[in-house]
This record gives structure tokens, C-alpha cells and sequence, in this order.
């Protein structure tokens, strides 16, 4: 009998989204080798050196991951689209709005704080913020080459103001998930991107509140 072939990238792959179910669940200290190799349902710590040679490794692989999704996801997202309508679909993908980018949302935000002091993640997330922001920035010209939009004053605020709508997210849907769920999430998207439209300067917004009986909680 011919042994089992093993698809090694297959089972990195699955070693790094049990680290993250164990992050999310744990915290990004608690998570460490031998419980990610327990719940791989490996006896002992020592297989994932095969993958991974330190915790560290595994960690940097784990964010580099997520970062990979998100823009497979956006590349999905945008397809055949431009201006407005792509703009849009990056910002659906970005924000945690459904149960699998909750979790990475949950991850990534450990990542965050380890980056302070880490410079190999620091670097990764740093160049997907990058690139998110170099396709906020075309899309924004599209949008005005295309009459979508007046002319932008200011494009690169527009951009920041966007980008921190998106992480700012990040956080608050995770420190209140009852009050920031996945569809109040997307109306402040949609609110954000009305403003390109309407002219009117974010200044003069007012953001409903979360009582507001809008179907915002479903």
C-alpha cells in the first residue's frame, strides 16, 4: 500500500488557522506551541518546527496569512468594477461585517499590539495598509474621471478618513459587538462613501445613534 501523500502547504496552512482560532479565543499570549500542536491534534510541539521554527515564525506567517485573505478577497470584491463600486467592495472586505473576518479582526488586532515593538510584523501590516491605501487612492480618481464624484480638495484625507473608518472598526466592533454589528458596520461605510457624492464634509454628519430603530442590530 502506497503511503499518503501529504500536501505540506495544505498543513501549513491549517496549523496557522488553528493558531488563529486560538488567538481569538485565547489571546496571542495564551496561545502557545503546545496547545496549537494539541489542537492540531499532533502529541507533541516538536512536529510544527517542521513548519515553523519558533513561535514567532508561526506568528509572523499567521498575520502574513490574514493580510494574503484580505486581498484575495478584495481581488473577488472589486472584479469588474471601478470608482465608487469598487471603492465599496475594499471596504466590505476590510471591515469584520461576517464571522470569518471577525476572527481574523480578533487576530489582527493582537498583531497590532506586537508590532509596536516587533519590526518583521510591524512591516506587514505596514505594506498591506500601504497597498489598501494605493487602491482607496485610484479608485478615488476613477471616480472623479468618471463624474461620480466632484473634485477632490483634498484626496488624501478622503483616503485616511477612510482607511481609520475601516480599522477604527476593527476595534470598536470588537469591544461592543452587540452595538457594532456587521450591518451598522456597513451603513458607516456606506455613510462614509455617500459623502463623496453629496459634497458635504464629514464634519457635518451625524452618525445614528445605535438605538436608532433602523434594523442597524440584525
Amino acid at each position: 500500500m502506497m503511503p499518503r501523500l501529504v500536501d505540506h502547504q495544505e498543513r501549513r496552512r491549517s496549523i496557522i488557522e488553528t493558531t488563529w482560532q486560538l488567538i481569538a479565543s485565547h489571546g496571542i499570549d495564551n496561545a502557545s506551541m503546545r496547545d496549537i500542536a494539541r489542537e492540531c491534534g499532533y502529541a507533541a510541539p516538536g512536529v510544527l518546527a517542521y513548519y515553523f521554527p519558533n513561535k514567532d515564525a508561526l506568528l509572523l506567517a499567521a498575520y502574513e496569512l490574514i493580510c494574503e485573505r484580505t486581498n484575495e478577497r478584495i481581488e473577488t470584491g472589486i472584479c469588474g468594477r471601478r470608482g465608487l463600486a469598487a471603492l465599496r467592495g475594499l471596504c466590505l472586505e476590510i471591515i469584520p461585517a461576517n464571522p470569518l473576518t471577525v476572527v481574523e479582526a480578533r487576530v489582527a488586532v493582537s498583531f497590532w499590539q506586537r508590532a509596536q515593538t516587533e519590526e518583521p510584523l510591524r512591516a506587514v501590516g505596514r505594506d498591506a495598509l500601504l497597498h489598501w491605501r494605493a487602491l482607496v487612492m485610484g479608485f478615488l480618481a476613477e471616480a472623479e474621471y468618471d463624474g461620480e464624484c466632484a473634485t477632490l480638495a483634498d484626496p488624501d484625507a478622503v483616503a485616511d478618513e477612510l482607511l481609520n473608518v475601516m480599522f477604527g472598526l476593527h476595534i470598536t466592533s470588537m469591544l461592543d459587538p452587540d452595538a457594532i454589528t456587521g450591518s451598522r458596520q456597513r451603513h458607516l461605510v456606506e455613510r462614509a462613501l455617500s459623502r463623496l457624492t453629496a459634497g458635504e464634509p464629514a464634519a457635518h454628519q451625524t452618525v445614528p445613534s445605535t438605538a436608532d430603530s433602523d434594523g442597524l442590530r440584525r
